[in-house]
């Protein structure tokens, strides 16, 4: 979430309660005649409270799940969860009397704090990875889309490739592809068929001989240049050599000015489609990197809080128990 100007009255309030806390607490530890403890009315008070937030904060799942619920808007619970989350931990400190305590109650506070500063983390990375994105993915598309559009990207590149070098015999399934047009519908089977035997009669035309001369050398080492070096990077998981030599856009010029450079004119036109091609596919390598960064903090955030939320209760009933 994008902390803006909608944020002030949560940071307000938050700060105000904080400010309460701390003076009360301040109050207590100086009046208590053997200084603060967590068994004492104040420290069950502040444990109480805190322990209240946290529930609260927890929920928000929950609340997830149900965006049309009536118990206010999902970016309310969200400013919430991170300011309140933060005035959570100061409460529980102080329930702690500033003590980090032993045994279940140590863990808590490790717990606690592994889970506030994962929040922090992912909080301030949530703030500057989608500026970061705009500058480094300008094709930025649906994460969810992106196999696809690998896949289209792969099939577009043998697509053009042949057109220099013919048939590579590397034929890629294009069954239930949608292009940028969409799905052609045919009402009849028939007619489903015969326009499926006229693209198959294009693409084995296409296939037969290059549709742009150039000389057998040139030919042979463009298509070797394919095989080894740009298809593998055209795949769902490229190898490692060519994420190296195609990490950057620069990376991605240089290789393909020299291609141009050592390749017959006529190859040009191709190889600048390429050249886009290689380049969308970087885009997309980055946008999914920066989507792991962007949430995966959660996967250990979420899961801690709700181990800590149990060990919370566990720690509560052992407490008063005992």
């Amino acid at each position: 979430m994008i902390v803006d100007t909608t944020h002030l009255r949560w940071i307000f309030a938050a700060g105000a309660l904080a400010l309460a806390s701390a003076a009360g607490y301040l109050a207590y530890a100086l009046l208590a005649p053997n200084g603060p403890s967590a068994g004492s009315w104040p420290g069950l008070i502040f444990a109480f409270a805190g322990t209240g937030v946290i529930v609260f904060e927890c929920v928000l799942s929950l609340r997830k799940k149900y965006p049309a619920s009536p118990l206010g808007r999902v970016s309310t619970w969200l400013r919430a969860h991170i300011w309140l989350g933060l005035l959570s931990f100061v409460l529980i400190l102080f329930h702690s009397g500033m003590q980090w305590g032993q045994g279940l109650a140590a863990l808590l506070m490790w717990m606690f704090l592994l889970i506030t500063l994962s929040g922090i983390f992912g909080l301030v990375l949530q703030n500057w990875l989608p500026r970061r994105m705009k500058e480094l993915v300008t094709r930025e598309t649906l994460y969810d889309q992106i196999p696809s559009l690998v896949r289209e990207l792969r099939v577009e590149s043998l697509e053009r490739i042949e057109f220099l070098t013919a048939d590579l015999g590397l034929d890629e399934d294009e069954a239930g592809m949608e292009r940028a047009g969409g799905v052609k519908r045919h009402f009849e089977e028939a007619q489903r068929k015969s326009a499926q035997e006229k693209v198959d009669a294009e693409i084995r035309r296409r296939k037969a001989t290059p549709q742009i001369e150039i000389d057998e050398n040139s030919r042979d080492a463009l298509a070797s240049h394919y095989r080894e070096e740009i298809r593998p990077f055209l795949y769902d998981k490229p190898s490692g050599f060519t994420r190296q030599l195609f990490a950057t856009e620069v990376k991605v010029k240089a290789y393909f000015n020299h291609l141009r450079t050592v390749m017959p004119v006529a190859a040009h036109a191709v190889l600048n489609d390429m050249q886009s091609i290689c380049e969308e596919r970087r885009q997309l390598a980055v946008q999914m990197r920066l989507h792991v960064w962007l949430h995966g903090w959660l996967f250990l955030h979420v899961p801690l809080s709700m181990g800590f939320l149990v060990l919370t209760g566990v720690h509560a009933v052992v407490s008063l128990r005992y």
